[in-house]
Formats: C-alpha cells, structure tokens, sequence
C-alpha cells in the first residue's frame, strides 16, 4: 500500500515531514559537505568523520530519551525540542571557524534532530496510529522519509557549488528546524495511551509494567537479543555506506555533482523497497525478509566499490536503494512487534541506540582507514561485513518464544497485522505464563 488510510494520511505526512527533515538536514547532507569542508578549512576527513560519528551516537544514546518523551508527552513536546534546539546547534555549526567548535556543534546539532526525529520515533507514533495493521501506516511514512535522499543530496550539492558549505550547512539547520516544528503541529500524538499493539501475541497484562520491567521481559526474550546484534551489523554497514558514498565514487573517477546525483538516485530507488509491504508481512513475516535485504546490501557494496563508470553507478543506485530502502519498514514493523507494546518509543530507542553505537564507529573507522590508506574502499568492505552480519542474524532458525496464552472472551482471539507475537511475562525462576508458538 502507497498511501494510508484516508482518516490517517495528515497524522502520517506530518510524520513523513518530521523524517525528512531529521534525516535529509544533517545525515544524508554530511556525505556531500565533508570534502569541500575538508578543501575550505583544511581540517581532515577524519576529524569531520569524528564529528559525524560524534552525531550519530549521540543520536543513538538520546534515542531512549527521545522515544520516551515521546511514549510520555508526544510529538508535539518531542518534535519541537528536537526541531528547535537542533536546528540552532547545526546554525552554530555553520559558523564555527575551529574544528572543536565545529565538531560540537554539529554534534549536538544532528543528535538532538536524531533523537528527536528519526525512525524510532516516527515509526512507534504511527504504528499508534493503526496497532492491528502497521504495515498500512508504517510502509507511507518510509515512502516519504525515502525522499530525503533523493531531495537533500542534489541539492546540497548544488548548493555547495554555489554558494559554500557554510550558508548551505545554515539552509540545512533551517530545514532541520521547520520541519520537526511542522509535524509537531500536524502529528501531535503518539502517546502510549494513544494506542496500543494488539495481536495474537500481545502481552498479557502490561499496563502498568515500569520501563525497567519491561526491558527485562524483552531482554529474555531471543528474537530481541537478534534484534540488537541486527541493528549492530546493519548500524556499521549503513552509517559508512551513506557517509562515503559520494566520496567513494568521486575517489573512483566521477564527478562530485554525479556522484551526488547517483547517491541522491539511490535514496529515490529506495521506494523500490517500501511497496507492497502489506501483503508481503502478512504472508512471510518480517524476519526473513530482512535477512534477504541484507544480502542485496552487500551486493551494493560490490558495486559500490566498483563504481568507475555511470552505468556500474547506477546499478549500485538501484540495488542499494531498494536493499536500504525495504530496511526501514520492515525493521520498524519487527521491532514493533517484538518489544512490549506500552513503552514502545523508550524500547525501540533503546534497540537504536545500540544501533546508533554501531553507526558512531563506522564512519570513524572508515575515515580513518580512508585517510590512512588514501582509499575510501576498505571502508566499503567494512560496511559489507556489516551488513552481512546483520543478515546472519536474521537468517538463522526461528527462535522459539512462548508468548501469552489464549485471549479470554472479553478479547478478540484473532487480529492481524503483527508479525512476531512477543514472549510472555514470566513466571518463578523466569518460565513463561504461556506457549502459544508465534508466527514466522
């Protein structure tokens, strides 16, 4: 399914406005921006790598707290304080005339729009939106998030072109701001108590379960532990393919602005992946079909590394779009199903902030490969194994989980729409209440 259903789509826009402008102000945009910073002032790709990962985990760390406020407050509260307060940082990062400066700024700035505004969060508010099918809701809101690669790339590169780094990093700050300010006003809910994950593996009583004991019941539970050591592999793998994408593919003979064109082509292509969700989670599951974007990820990579020509470029346009592009959603949709379904934005912040840890030492590794070996492909190899471990995480025989037992007669015994069913509170010497096997 492209669009929502008709009472959703405003709620789901402005959600969709809120990815974008996180992810296209300083995630997507630092790929373009790191060479000509880099030729301006002199500082090194390894510092602005530095800078980028110093982002990233502090995205990642931040992205309990901000899927907490959001489980406590909303999207009004949580989307403005990421909005405002990120949009002012990267401002002062685009002023900064010392790379401390810079690296601070730039980090506190793409953080907060991090924490605030990426996937963990937009994803939890619109699975509140439709609990019994998130497919229908979550599938649209990564179909507008995929533009803002696509849109931000070419851009900024524009931008740069004409007019520096600096007033193009402002600009960005800019965007960064009015859009979290915007979806605070369109998609102001996402509460907890907005709505809860149903299906035939709800936890049984979770109401009044605490953040704390609701992590430990995840934390038991197998297809969770899968989960974090996914979002370690895949953290790795994305984070340095999307930072030196652009830089990997001038190294190889292209133009900046066609590089730029082919990422920014490569963000567009990850619609490839983002349709015909619906029917494709209903029938398989979420799981395998992650393992199986996993492995288009590497073959990515391969082309990636082999991007001497236009057409090799974009190959890797098409297969890396569609690999990453069909990660968001179906990522969402397990993680959703999988965590206790109250403390939902806390948990899945949780699971990303691991993942942000990862996604922090990736492109400082890679920077520093890159500046140590003059290549930018051995940090393209570093992001294949990345990717190959998330897919062998999801790969592996399913693991068994008990989950609740049978509804009682004042609840439905069957809806649709989640795709792994979470395990069940247990009991003395932590065994289940119930084993009821889920589904694949």
């Amino acid at each position: 399914m492209i669009l929502p259903p008709p009472d959703l789509r405003r709620p789901v826009v402005g959600l969709g406005l809120v990815t974008l402008a996180a992810y296209g102000g300083w995630f997507y945009g630092f790929g373009v921006l790191v060479q000509p910073i880099a030729d301006d002032t002199g500082w090194t790709v390894g510092m602005l790598g530095a800078a980028y990962a110093a982002a990233q985990l502090l995205a990642g760390l931040g992205a309990t707290l901000g899927g907490r406020l959001l489980d406590r407050r909303g999207g009004r509260i949580t989307f403005t304080i990421g909005g405002a307060l990120g949009a002012l940082c990267l401002g002062v990062a685009s002023t900064a005339t010392t790379p401390l400066l810079f690296g601070a700024a730039f980090a506190v700035g793409g953080g907060l729009a991090g924490a605030t505004g990426f996937y963990h969060v937009t994803m939890a508010a619109a699975r509140r939106l439709r609990p019994d099918r998130p497919a229908v809701v979550i599938g649209p809101l990564t179909i507008i998030g995929a533009f803002a690669s696509p849109v931000f790339l070419p851009i900024t590169a524009w931008a740069v072109g004409v007019h520096g780094w600096r007033p193009t990093l402002a600009g960005l700050a800019v965007t960064t701001g009015v859009g979290l300010l915007l979806g605070a006003t369109i998609a102001p809910g996402g509460r907890a108590d907005d709505g809860l994950p149903v299906g035939p593996g709800a936890y049984e009583d979770e109401g009044d379960m605490s953040l704390r004991a609701a992590a430990a019941l995840a934390w038991v539970d197998p297809r969770v532990r899968r989960l974090l050591l996914f979002a370690v592999g895949y953290g790795v793998g994305a984070s340095i393919l999307l930072a030196y994408q652009v830089p990997t593919m001038a190294s190889l003979g292209l133009p900046l602005a066609t590089a730029a064109t082919l990422a920014g082509a490569r963000g567009f292509f990850q619609l490839l992946g983002r349709v015909g969700l619906d029917g494709m989670v209903q029938r398989f599951g979420s799981r395998r079909p992650l393992a199986g974007v996993m492995v288009l990820a590497v073959v990515a990579c391969l082309l990636l590394g082999g991007s001497t020509t236009v057409v090799v470029g974009a190959v890797y346009a098409v297969v890396g779009g569609a690999a990453l592009g069909a990660h968001s959603p179906l990522f969402g949709i397990h993680a959703t199903s999988v965590l206790p379904p109250r403390h939902l934005g806390a948990l899945v912040g949780a699971v990303q902030s691991v993942g942000g840890i990862a996604s922090a030492a990736g492109p400082l590794l890679g920077g520093l490969v890159a500046q140590a070996t003059g290549s930018y492909l051995p940090a393209v190899v570093m992001a294949a194994a990345g990717f190959a471990v998330a897919g062998l995480a999801m790969a592996g025989p399913r693991p068994s989980a008990a989950v609740p037992a049978a509804p009682g007669p004042d609840r439905a015994d069957s809806r649709q729409g989640t795709t792994e069913a979470p395990i069940a509170p247990t009991g003395v010497a932590g065994h289940p209440t119930g084993a009821t096997p889920p589904r694949p």
